[in-house]
Parts: structure tokens; sequence; C-alpha cells
């Protein structure tokens, strides 16, 4: 799945700023295809579990190939609305060593032993394919329920849910380019066993560092890349909630943007990285529950420069919002 991932990133324009090769897209493309709603794992950080085939549905976005023909198609992608949290002049690293004190404190009610591990979130990406085609005229969120098992294996099954519209227009674009999304589309999968996933979270902060980083140089961009995998494969325990926080607050360039409501409606403490990470400008937000310390929401937004994406300046360009995360006897 790494090397999956990999790939990915090195052809995704979201993450270079830059057309992708056409060898390797050939060589993708080349591969059989089949209808499917593909997000883009990228950075894993919005990992999700990735197929072949779902790569090639991903490449093939890249391309921008709709079956409707582009005519229709607006000139800048429509985008979701960024959250909005409050500002504030308190440092990251106190507020996160706040909620990792409290955290910490915590029962671990997880039930033991246990049979699976159950996840449900929805998310977006600038990327994602509904049944092949990328959908530039409407935001179509999607939502994922996985299963996973005690040896890293998994099953997952997702739904595309209601198309999103920033104006009358927008929609109207939408409908005469073929209402793509209009009715929900599944689909659904099966992963084989992966070390990582099947690795239960440490509980030392050293430990967490090095399960975190897994053997790469620990740092904020990192952190921003994995934090978001892991808490999509894993259930942790209030004192892994504590280290993971611990974590971030050591980590350079992370800044505390204040509270702020998610796209569930949920109350948490918002973290931000800016930085090139990975290609273009970029401003990645981490949300927790102040409470608990899981991790509510992730967002990443480009910046004033948007490259070759069909994209404001300063638009979303993906985000997860992480509904569901329980160990279920």
């Amino acid at each position: 799945m790494r090397d999956i991932d990999q790939t990915l990133r090195a052809l995704n324009p979201v993450r270079t700023g830059e057309e992708a090769s056409q060898s390797r897209l050939d060589e993708l493309l080349a591969r059989p295809r089949r209808a499917a709603t593909a997000r883009r794992p990228g950075r894993g950080r919005w990992a999700w579990t990735v197929t072949a085939a779902a790569v090639t549905a991903a490449v093939a976005g890249y391309l921008a190939v709709a079956p409707f023909g582009i005519v229709a198609q607006p000139a800048l992608a429509a985008t979701p609305a960024p959250l909005r949290p409050q500002h504030t002049d308190r440092r990251a690293a106190d507020v996160l060593e706040e909620i990792a004190d409290r955290v910490s404190g915590l029962p671990d009610t997880r039930p033991a032993p246990w049979q699976t591990e159950h996840f449900v979130t929805d998310g977006w990406s600038l990327s994602t394919l509904v049944d092949n085609v990328q959908v530039t005229s409407a935001v179509v969120p999607e939502r994922r329920e996985t299963w996973g098992d005690h040896d890293g294996s998994s099953r997952w099954k997702s739904e595309s849910l209601t198309p999103q519209f920033q104006s009358e227009r927008q929609r109207e674009i939408w409908e005469e380019a073929g209402a793509v999304g209009e009715e929900p589309v599944h689909s659904s999968g099966t992963s084989g066993p992966d070390a990582t996933r099947a690795s239960e979270p440490p509980t030392a902060v050293g430990d967490m560092r090095a399960w975190l980083a897994g053997g790469q140089k620990t740092g904020a961009g990192l952190l921003y890349e994995v934090v978001p995998e892991r808490f999509q494969d894993h259930v942790f325990s209030p004192a892994g909630r504590a280290a993971l926080l611990r974590v971030l607050a050591s980590a350079d360039g992370i800044v505390y943007a204040g509270a702020v409501k998610d796209r569930a409606g949920r109350g948490g403490e918002a973290f931000s990285l800016t930085d090139r990470f990975g290609g273009l400008p970029n401003k990645r937000t981490l949300v927790f529950d102040p409470a608990t310390g899981n991790l509510l929401s992730y967002e990443e937004q480009v910046l004033d420069d948007p490259g070759k994406l069909n994209v404001r300046p300063y638009s979303v360009i993906q985000y997860s919002t992480f509904l569901t995360a329980e160990r279920l006897k």
C-alpha cells in the first residue's frame, strides 16, 4: 500500500503543482479499469485503502477526461468552504500539552478481547472521481466505512453523498454536464494484512514518535501526513492519544488556530501547519476534541500559488471528517 501511496504522490498535481508524467500515466492507464469512486490516498493522509484499479481511476481523473465533455465544466473547480477557527495568540505546544494532560487520565474503555475496529469517515478531495468522472462543477463528498481485523486486514464500503454547490450557477453547470453524483455511487473492497495497521499504538512519547515516523525523519510535515492516516485505521487508547498529542507539541511550525466547529457541527481545537511539504504551498489543519484527544477533522488548503490546479488561491482541496472510531467485541 505504501508503494501505491508514493506513486500517487508523485503523479498527483495537487501535491506537486505540475502535470503528471505522461510515460507513467500511460503505464498505469494501460491497466484494466472499472467504474469506481476513488479518493486520493495521497499522503495516505487521507489514506483510503487503494487498489490498483482505484489508482488507475485516480490517474484518469488527473487527465480531466469526462464523458459529458469539458465545454460545460467551469473554469475554476467548485470547492468547499474552509473551516473557520476563532483566532487566538496561544502557543500550539501549550494547548496540545493541556489536552494531553486531560486525556492521559481517562480510563481505557476499549473492549478486551475485541473482534474488529470500525471507522466511519466523510471526506472529499479535488481529485475524487465519481464513476470515473472528475466532477468540477460540484463538491461530491464520500462516506467511507471500514472494518479492520487483528492482522491488519480490512474490508470497506463507500457511498457518495449529496452534491454541494456554492451557487445556483454551479448547480446549473453540474446539471448541464450530466448531474454526475445525483444518485449515490457505491463501491467496496478488501485489503490484506498490513503490519502497520495491525500494530498497537504505543503510549510512550518516544515510541509514539518512532511509530508515526515509520523509519523516516520526523518533522511536522510528515506528522501532518501520517496522523490522519493512523486515526483512520487505529482506535487509540487515552494514553496513546496523549502521547501523539505530545509528539505534535514538540514539533516546530505548528500554530494553534483556535476553537472551531467542524463539518459535523462538533467543537474542537484547530492546529495548522503552513509549508510546501510535497509540492505547492499549503496550509493543513488538524482539529482535535479537547475532552478526548480524538482527531475530529483534517483539512488542506492551497495558498496563494495554486500551480496548475483549476482552483482559486486559498481554496480547500481536501478534507476528512472522522465520525466513528470504535472497537467491537
